[in-house]
């Protein structure tokens, strides 16, 4: 009789654990998407111009600059939602871009890391670029101590922080978090609508037509954000992104 083989069963990577703390936390984020089918046809035609000129500014930057100056515009934006001791919303005086970027690490594994960039509107979109560059390629220990730090601890001591961190203090959760975060995979032909937030938005952006449109996306926490604002804050940043462009 022909033995079956049996699958394999390993622990759960260091580098996975992150993502799995994020994903455990964002379960208590009650969220909704609002899609929109947009027109960027003039924006790419802007973007492979640069390209022409040996420059580059990627959609990840456009959407951090635009986003940040949206945010000002859309103070709840801003918002973050704490529960303990007394449930109250907490504003940041600032936007803080939290960039999902998938890269990797010094022992050649691949991961998810996330990079803080504190009000991404009032850079001009090279040196947002740049920033966006340094992350995506520099040693992970230079600028992810903490989160490497706490990856390698236990997973009580893990999800005691995150829980820390999401409930009791609004202001910490802004500057360690950020006040929206950027998932896209719109490079790739793919539209992220379900990925796990932990602050108060998150844009997603799709795949661009040959018709130079797109699905553009934007996660909200229903705590502080209803779906007309929103759309309001879809439609603003369209305007950015394209004033954006026009002033550099």
């Amino acid at each position: 009789m022909t033995q079956k083989s049996r699958g394999q069963r390993r622990l759960v990577p260091v580098e996975r654990r992150t993502p799995i703390d994020v994903s455990i936390v964002a379960k208590r984020v009650p969220s909704f998407p609002i899609i929109s089918r947009v027109d960027v046809s003039a924006v790419e035609r802007w973007r492979q111009s640069l390209k022409d000129q040996g420059k580059r500014v990627g959609w990840s930057a456009l959407l951090a600059h635009a986003y940040g100056q949206v945010s000002l515009e859309i103070p709840e934006l801003r918002d973050v939602y704490v529960a303990r001791p007394v449930a109250y919303v907490y504003r940041h005086p600032e936007p803080i871009a939290s960039l999902t970027i998938h890269r990797s690490d010094s022992a050649g594994k691949e991961r998810l890391i996330w990079a803080r960039i504190p009000s991404p509107q009032a850079l001009s979109l090279e040196d947002l670029q740049a920033k966006v560059d340094y992350y995506s390629t520099a040693p992970i220990e230079d600028f992810f101590k903490d989160g490497l730090r706490l990856e390698r601890r236990l997973a009580i001591i893990r999800r005691l922080n995150w829980y820390l961190l999401m409930r009791w203090s609004g202001r910490k959760r802004a500057k360690h978090l950020g006040t929206f975060s950027i998932s896209n995979l719109g490079h790739l032909g793919g539209l992220n609508l379900h990925h796990p937030i932990v602050t108060a938005t998150s844009l997603a952006m799709g795949p661009i037509q040959p018709d130079g449109h797109c699905d553009l996306a934007l996660i909200s926490d229903h705590r502080v954000l209803d779906g007309v604002l929103a759309s309001q804050a879809i439609l603003i940043l369209l305007d950015a992104i394209r004033n954006a462009t026009y002033n550099n």
